[in-house]
C-alpha cells in the first residue's frame, strides 16, 4: 500500500508541473488564458501578486466552497488539497521566472503557443487522473456540486469553469476596464483540453499496472 501511495504521488506530482507548465504557456501565448487560470490572471493584473499566488489564493477558497456543499460528507483526506495547491502555485511561479525568453512575434506563433498550451495542460490532467490520488480544487468543487444536487460530473465541471470565466470577465472589466486574459484561447482551452484528456484516457495505458489503481476511482471525470 505504501509503495503504491508513493507511486500515485510521484505521478500526481509530475502531473502538476505538467499543468503549471500549461498554464504558464497559456499566458505566454497571450491568446486567453484557460478558465481555471481567468481569476488569477486578472488578480495577478490587478494586486501586487503573482500568478502563483493568486491560483493558491482562489484555490483556497474552492477547497471551502467544498467544505460548505459537502459539510460532513467532507473527507478529511482531501485536505491534502492544501499542500497540492502550494505546490501548484509555486509551479507556476517557477516556470513563470525562466519562461522570459518565450515572446511569439505572430499571430500563428501565438496560436501555435496556445494549441501547444492545451496539449500540455491535457497531459498533465491526465497524469493527476491517473494517480487517483486527489484532485484540484477547481475539479473539486464540480464533484462536490454533483454529489450535492446529483447532477452529472461533466455538467457540474461545464458549470463551474463557465463560472470562473464569467468571474473572470467582470473582474476584469471592474479592475482593468478592459478585457485581459480572456480570449478565443480561452475558448479553446474550454473544449480542447478534455477531448485531449479523453484520447489519452482510451490510448494510454501505461501507469495501469505500476500504479495499480483501480478504474472505479477515474470514471467520474470521463462522464
Amino acid at each position: 500500500m505504501k509503495q503504491n501511495i508513493l507511486s500515485q504521488s510521484i505521478v500526481f506530482i509530475f502531473g502538476l508541473f505538467i499543468m503549471a507548465v500549461g498554464v504558464v504557456l497559456s499566458v505566454k501565448a497571450d491568446l486567453g488564458v484557460s478558465p481555471i487560470s481567468c481569476v488569477p490572471y486578472v488578480y495577478s493584473l490587478t494586486f501586487p501578486l503573482t500568478l502563483g499566488q493568486t491560483t493558491i489564493i482562489l484555490n483556497v477558497l474552492l477547497i471551502f466552497l467544498q467544505m460548505l456543499l459537502l459539510r460532513k460528507r467532507y473527507r478529511m483526506f482531501q485536505l491534502v488539497q492544501f499542500p497540492v495547491v502550494f505546490l501548484f502555485g509555486y509551479f507556476i511561479d517557477l516556470i513563470m521566472k525562466y519562461s522570459d525568453w518565450m515572446v511569439p512575434a505572430t499571430y500563428a506563433e501565438q496560436a501555435a503557443l496556445c494549441l501547444l498550451s492545451c496539449v500540455v495542460l491535457g497531459i498533465g490532467v491526465f497524469f493527476e487522473i491517473k494517480a487517483a490520488l486527489t484532485y484540484l480544487p477547481g475539479e473539486g468543487l464540480a464533484m462536490a456540486l454533483t454529489q450535492t444536487f446529483g447532477v452529472e460530473f461533466g455538467k457540474t465541471k461545464i458549470g463551474t469553469d463557465s463560472s470562473l470565466v464569467v468571474l473572470g470577465i467582470a473582474s476584469s472589466l471592474f479592475f482593468l476596464d478592459e478585457l485581459a486574459g480572456i480570449r478565443e484561447g480561452t475558448v479553446v482551452a474550454a473544449v480542447l483540453v478534455g477531448y485531449i484528456v479523453r484520447f489519452l484516457h482510451t490510448r494510454v495505458f501505461l501507469f495501469e499496472r505500476w500504479l495499480k489503481v483501480r478504474k472505479k476511482k477515474q470514471h467520474h471525470f470521463f462522464r
